[in-house]
């Protein structure tokens, strides 16, 4: 998460418990104990909710988005901790919150009970103090620069392979017809010798189609 989303959570928390700013601090830090009523953050949980996403931004340029979530702990010290709790959370479903959140690139999208822990301080003071847990959505980015392959050489030769053995074989179902055995009988001439065929002398208009090509020889 970024600095300004975090900035973005600090003030909106800020607002929706109607605290001022200064009031709202992220707790695991070295300060002076403030003056109720006030508020502490923490982020913690951070998790992938699936694989990355690869956007390209330029030639051979990416910018790396991964979905994560993560959890915002928020604690109310002060009068009506609980409720103002309770207010905040509500909030973040008002649609101009939502817009807010999405213009900022993250999402507040659920939120465990209110927690009352209210007690003696140090044995002598009541406090008011109320948690609760907000489930935080967002997306971590990061630039690459891979770069790109711009041309491509290839050096090789080629040798082709004639085939060694062509197989032509005519269409049966095109094939010439020869006639009938009774006028073949009756084709004989005077002279008691067989007439030529019909068709001999003629020029073959028989067509014909390649069936199988046999082709021996490897392309290195």
């Amino acid at each position: 998460m970024t600095r300004e989303q975090m900035d973005f959570l600090h003030g909106i928390v800020a607002e929706l418990m109607a605290l001022p700013g200064k009031k709202v601090v992220w707790a695991q830090q070295n300060m002076p104990r403030l003056c109720r009523p006030f508020a502490t953050l923490q982020l913690f949980g951070k998790r992938y909710e699936k694989s990355e996403e690869l956007r390209p931004t330029g030639p051979g340029q990416y910018k790396v988005v991964v979905p994560m979530t993560c959890t915002l702990a928020v604690q109310y010290f002060g009068e009506d901790a609980a409720r103002h709790l309770e207010t905040m959370t509500t909030g973040f479903s008002r649609p101009t919150i939502v817009d807010r959140c999405f213009a900022a690139k993250v999402a507040v999208y659920d939120a465990e009970g209110t927690t009352d822990l209210s007690g003696l301080l140090e044995g002598q003071t009541w406090e008011e103090r109320a948690a609760v847990d907000l489930h935080v959505r967002f997306n971590s980015e990061a630039d690459d620069n891979p770069g790109y392959i711009e041309s491509v050489v290839i050096e090789a030769d080629i040798e082709k392979h004639l085939p060694q053995d062509t197989v032509i074989e005519p269409n049966p179902d095109e094939r010439p017809e020869t006639g009938t055995g009774d006028e073949e009988e009756t084709s004989a001439g005077s002279g008691g010798e067989p007439s030529p065929p019909a068709d001999e002398g003629k020029s073959d208009e028989t067509e014909y189609y390649i069936d199988t090509v046999q082709v021996d020889g490897i392309f290195d």
